[in-house]
């Protein structure tokens, strides 16, 4: 079994003061020495690469804290991948924690692809396991150690432990937990726990044993005409991902939260209006509004929304041809902005529900139907219908909640 361990950076691949990623190349070698020697005692037919092709152009040691992250590196992760897809049973990739959840929420709509109605034409059909950790994996030295008591060596055993089981998705590994990685969130900053899937119950528990819930997996491909093992649909994919990449960056999402802030309902105007209009006049194609509760959003008028400076912001955004979606900012729970009449006003002025979906994902799950539809011909209906549409275990449909 062959397994392709790609080191992104993030603190897992860090050391020093402040902490600043190692090059691929230095890591590599420290876990060529230290790690994998208890991995193949572990795994006896285990063949580990650390490859250190992967280099983000805008660093000087090729690796990033995962803080600088940009849409267009995501395109770059994926094509790497698909470079050697057919090299490998398994990838881990290691990532800084800070944008974790983003690079996971983009990976599985990079790696699978559908048509306009949602009907599958390219899905992956190998393990891509997302780990990284809160502590550094070594500590600086001539040579350099492995940290004592950290969770970095932890994650990257049970990435590679799950990297074995032919799940055929986009998952994270953190603090013996495989979580789908379309689902998952940061939810604490200073401890082991540090991510967690709050709408979608986790695929995995590694206690004593690794225990896999293979009923909740995505099943993967049914036939090689829509398999990224066959050659040919893998090239097909790679030009679709060199299109995304060179329209990704003319596509730009932003997430945008509610928060209580002045507004003159007589007077018509508001700080949260002004603020969505100088958004807007940056060139965003698509807004993810992270609302309250269910999906209520101040208006700017509490009793008549369309008076409201919000709202006629909001529909001005949206007849100037931005995509605006509907979310929540608490981080459990399913949108039902039609409860309240302070968030039934938002499909008046077009917007989409984001369902269960994690304000991430639909970040994520947009800005990349946005950048593929020139390739794809998608019409803005079309990218609407498909955003609402559960393509790669991301969200439940309305309707389909019991199956």
């Amino acid at each position: 079994m062959r397994i392709c361990i790609i080191n992104t950076g993030g603190t897992i691949a860090s050391v020093g003061a402040p902490l600043a990623p190692m090059g691929a190349e230095a890591f590599a070698a420290n876990a060529r020495r230290l790690i994998d020697p208890v991995l193949r005692a572990m795994f006896p037919d285990l063949a580990l690469d650390w490859d250190t092709g992967l280099a983000f152009p805008e660093s000087r040691t090729g690796t990033l804290d995962s803080t600088n992250l940009q849409p267009r590196d995501w395109c770059l992760i994926a094509d790497h991948i698909l470079s050697l897809y057919d090299r490998y049973d398994g990838f881990v990739l290691l990532h800084g924690t800070d944008t974790m959840d983003y690079t996971a929420s983009a990976l599985p709509f990079l790696l699978n692809a559908f048509d306009a109605a949602g009907t599958p034409t390219a899905l992956l059909s190998k393990p891509v396991i997302v780990t990284g950790s809160q502590v550094p994996m070594y500590q600086r030295g001539d040579p350099d150690t492995l940290r004592f008591n950290t969770d970095a060596f932890q994650n990257v055993c049970g990435a590679v432990a799950c990297a074995r089981q032919n799940v055929p998705e986009v998952c994270v590994y953190f603090d013996s937990r495989l979580f789908r990685g379309n689902r998952v969130l940061k939810v604490n900053a200073s401890d082991f726990c540090a991510f967690d899937t709050p709408n979608f119950a986790p695929l995995g528990q590694y206690g004593i044993t690794l225990e896999l819930e293979r009923s909740l997996m995505l099943p993967g491909p049914q036939g090689a005409a829509s398999s990224l093992a066959n050659p040919d649909v893998r090239a097909a994919m790679r030009t679709r991902l060199a299109a995304i990449s060179d329209a990704i960056d003319d596509w730009p999402v932003m997430q945008f939260s509610a928060f209580p802030a002045a507004y003159d309902a007589g007077g018509g105007s508001a700080r949260l209006a002004a603020l969505i209009d100088a958004c807007v006049g940056t060139g965003i194609k698509g807004m993810v509004l992270q609302s309250y509760g269910d999906g209520n959003f101040p208006s700017g008028h509490p009793d008549d929304p369309e008076r409201g400076a919000i709202y006629r912001s909001l529909k001005q955004a949206r007849e100037d041809g931005v995509t605006i979606v509907d979310s929540t900012q608490v981080i459990a729970g399913r949108l039902a902005s039609s409860s309240y009449a302070a968030g039934a006003w938002l499909p008046d002025i077009g917007a989409i529900s984001a369902a269960d979906m994690t304000p991430v994902a639909a970040l994520a799950k947009l800005t990349i139907l946005l950048a593929a539809a020139p390739h794809e011909d998608w019409s803005r209906g079309q990218v609407e219908q498909l955003f609402q549409r559960n393509l790669c275990g991301e969200v439940v449909e309305r309707g389909t909640e019991n199956g």
